[in-house]
């Protein structure tokens, strides 16, 4: 696929292009090429009329045929060179086809969409004859006389009265809104200004009063710089006291350019750490994959501490030595934020981060480096999975086990399935590592033989892992006479670890203060109006948030069921925790790690810093605490009731349940201190807690594949879902009712139709639920009837009314 021979001269006659757009139909459409447009290849971006939207879609095949008359017309070719490389089109195809999604709707998460270019109104002079202008209107005509203008260019000249004036003028007819579509210009305030017109000619600009009073402030204060050298966006704007998309109407004026200065080179230092026998032996059996140019999926398990991120920077370190690159994906985004400060240490500036908390102009920077060789090292969450990196090879998948992996939103796909399947095509080895790996990845190991198992068994540094005391709340209950958040034992250990100037780690995995509230006159909970849950206390705010859908409400005095006046706040989440932690260690500084503290990696670096040099005694909160963090201090960690996740009704909580209550303890003894593990839990018999009391995933993945091959759930056999959303519930079943029919009468006994049922959380953001589950021993098998589903008139409704998953991760 190559576009360096102009396509269009070899085929002077119009000719037809299969373009993929980014929505549920999983066709794709033909359109005709105009004959004097540049011919777009397979992985360019065209912008096409569909219906009454015009949308930006993707070449994915060409035809040279004249086309019928009927066809519609591509209105622009914006790619002369493909965005997308012929690896990442053929993968995103592969991932359309497995999840049964529109290819479109997958390449659309394939870059930055910071690259697309955007609808901007512009505002054009229509001529009357022999009419005679409003003298109102006579500012915005002359305006415009030099031809189209946008508005904030009006604004600047004309001022606050112009949108007023404008409006007056078009409904007039004396003025025209046009629409052009141009890149997008989200600026960091980092890029450089440099001006295009002599310093004259500049200054005269800056003095005539027909300059847009922005431009004038601008270039007033740009001069003064230009003996200096290329200010930023940012320092212009501020000297200016002008907004910093002024620059860019300059720069679509051709006043100035704007442009990137590369970060100066950042050189990388060796690893200081000597690699223990089991590090070098799992690094040299990926170096002999990686060398033979061969693929193979390793799965390292590692216990906590054993450094498994060690052993992936030295096989990054032999990709890039080797003139390769290599992709380094983390669940979340405080994650890819914490690790990419260790990359950068060994790698230096050949490192590119990728995710969605930065700004978009960030991202395009980011993505454009990786895209031109400029970094050879990229690390981010799911959406790095289609980083644009040449000559690839190796691809890490950090903590494989955790669910962020699976993407919620349409097209649901799994990043780390996926990242293996890069992998086999790309012909390169795949890591994934994990403390407490996937239920399914383990089998894949240990069972059938797709994956090559490879295991740190100790910690490194001497450290052993620490003891874990469970402390059964039940008991406590009992014996105190109450319910309390810190059990007897915690609060002896805590005082016992802050005493001897050492920090600890708390996990309670829920926001908020109070979980739910109660009435005790009904028996109700307040519940959100739109979904089937309680509403979450949230005492700093004093709000009710729901954590579903988003929803907010003042906290009631009365409840709102029966009026009743008796409401009592129950359960503790994280701003319960840190407020009990600071009444009971006032000497000491407490602080909180959940999505209500940290808004960004920015914050969450802070914090992390802030915690790391000692300055944070207690760091209490949700998951975030229990992944991926190496702080020799911490030789405390309490867990306060994570064993809540067994009341799920999913097949997988048992495994969620020990995976985050060992990443938890794995936090505690990483250094030369030896650590303790207080585990309050209310089920302190189950399998799960015992296994993690013990830190033996063995002991917790023979119990958990027994159970799973005896009901026949993952990885014993291939599972996809169908849920049917609607504010009708009546009509919501019926949709159900039909699909389950169609699947039932297509005839095929080995499969199992589960349903339909109201999902477990039967209401969500006020749409009621309905889901059936389908139980197949291969996926092949789940696709082919599916197809079928989307192939009848039930097919309509997909992406609205009708959700469709392959490998579902959560059954809620």
């Amino acid at each position: 696929m190559s576009a360096d021979t102009s396509l269009a001269r070899l085929f002077p006659d119009e000719a037809v292009v299969q373009v993929s757009l980014p929505l549920p139909p999983r066709q794709t459409f033909s359109y005709r090429v105009p004959v004097d447009f540049p011919f777009p290849v397979p992985g360019c971006r065209v912008r096409v009329s569909f219906g009454r939207q015009r949308l930006i879609g993707y070449v994915v095949k060409d035809a040279f045929a004249v086309p019928p008359e009927s066809l519609k017309p591509i209105e622009e070719v914006i790619d002369i060179k493909p965005i997308l490389s012929e690896e990442v089109l053929d993968l995103t195809r592969w991932i359309a086809d497995y999840y049964l999604v529109s290819w479109g709707s997958v390449i659309r998460c394939a870059y930055p969409s910071g690259l697309d270019p955007s609808p901007r109104s512009r505002f054009g002079l229509l001529k009357k004859e022999d009419a005679q202008a409003p003298i109102q209107l006579v500012p915005v005509l002359d305006s415009l006389a030099a031809g189209p203008r946008t508005l904030s260019f009006l604004r600047g000249t004309l001022g606050p009265p112009a949108e007023d004036l404008l409006r007056q003028a078009v409904q007039d007819g004396w003025v025209v809104e046009e629409t052009a579509w141009k890149a997008k210009r989200c600026h960091l305030g980092q890029d450089r200004v440099a001006l295009l017109k002599p310093h004259e000619e500049a200054q005269a600009l800056a003095s005539d009063p027909g300059t847009p009073t922005f431009f004038r402030k601008a270039l007033t204060a740009l001069l003064p710089f230009q003996a200096r050298g290329f200010p930023t966006v940012a320092e212009v704007a501020k000297a200016a006291k002008v907004p910093q998309y002024v620059l860019s109407e300059m720069a679509d004026a051709c006043l100035v350019e704007l442009f990137d200065l590369l970060p100066a080179k950042l050189e990388g230092r060796p690893s200081p750490h000597e690699l223990s026998a089991a590090q070098a032996e799992a690094v040299a059996a990926v170096l002999a994959s990686m060398e033979l140019g061969q693929h193979k999926t390793f799965l390292l398990f590692g216990v906590t501490g054993s450094g498994k991120t060690e052993v992936y920077m030295r096989l990054m370190e032999r990709a890039i030595r080797t003139g390769g690159s290599a992709l380094y994906l983390v669940p979340e985004i405080s994650m890819a934020s914490f690790l990419a400060r260790r990359l950068l240490e060994r790698f230096g500036s050949d490192v590119a981060i990728l995710h969605s908390s930065m700004t978009e102009h960030e991202r395009v920077r980011q993505w454009l480096r990786a895209s031109s060789g400029g970094a050879r090292a990229v690390i981010g969450p799911r959406s790095a999975l289609f980083a644009p990196l040449p000559n690839l090879k190796l691809i890490v998948v950090d903590e494989e086990h955790d669910g962020s992996y699976k993407q919620q939103d349409f097209p649901r796909y799994h990043a780390r399935d996926m990242a293996v399947l890069r992998g086999q095509k790309a012909g390169i080895p795949v890591v994934l590592g994990s403390a407490t790996p996937s239920v399914e990845s383990y089998y894949n190991a240990s069972e059938t033989g797709k994956y090559e198992l490879l295991t740190l068994p100790e910690r490194t540094r001497s450290a052993t892992l620490p003891p874990v005391e469970v402390v059964d709340m039940r008991q406590e209950y009992r014996e105190r006479g109450g319910q309390f958040t810190l059990s007897r034992a915690l609060e002896t250990e805590l005082s016992g670890a802050l005493a001897e100037g050492h920090q600890a780690v708390l996990l309670r995995n829920r926001l908020g203060y109070s979980t739910f509230i109660l009435c005790r006159q009904c028996g109700r909970t307040v519940q959100c109006p739109d979904c089937s849950v309680a509403f979450t206390y949230h005492r700093r705010a004093e709000r009710l948030k729901c954590h579903y859908c988003g929803k907010q409400a003042p906290v009631p005095l009365d409840c709102p069921s029966c009026g009743g006046e008796v409401l009592q706040f129950l359960g503790e989440g994280t701003e319960k925790v840190e407020e009990v932690l600071e009444r009971a260690y006032p000497g000491t500084r407490v602080a909180r790690m959940d999505r209500d503290a940290v808004h960004s990696g920015r914050d969450f670096d802070a914090l992390w810093k802030d915690f790391e040099a000692g300055a944070i005694g207690i760091l209490a909160g949700t998951q975030m605490v229990a992944k991926g963090h190496d702080v020799p201090n911490v030789t405390l960690v309490g867990i306060l009731s994570a064993d809540f996740l067994l009341g799920m009704p999913d097949f997988r909580a048992a495994e969620r349940t020990f995976q985050l209550i060992t990443q938890a303890e794995g936090r505690a003894g990483r250094g030369e201190h030896p650590g303790r593990v207080i585990l309050q839990s209310y089920h302190p018999d189950h399998y799960a807690v015992q296994a993690a009391k013990e830190h033996d995933f063995v002991a917790f993945y023979e119990k958990d594949i027994r159970y799973r091959k005896m009901v026949g759930y993952p990885p014993a056999s291939a599972l996809a879902r169908l849920e049917f959303r609607h504010r009708d519930k009546e009509k919501g079943e019926a949709l159900a009712g039909e699909a389950a029919k169609l699947i039932r009468d297509a005839g095929d006994f080995q499969l199992r139709v589960l349903g339909p049922v109201e999902a477990p959380l039967s209401r969500l953001e006020g749409q009621f639920r309905v889901h059936i589950l389908l139980r197949a021993d291969s996926r092949a098998r789940l696709r082919a009837v599916l197809a079928k589903v989307l192939e009848s008139p039930l097919g309509r409704h997909n992406g609205r009314e009708m959700l469709l998953e392959i490998d579902p991760y959560s059954l809620m």
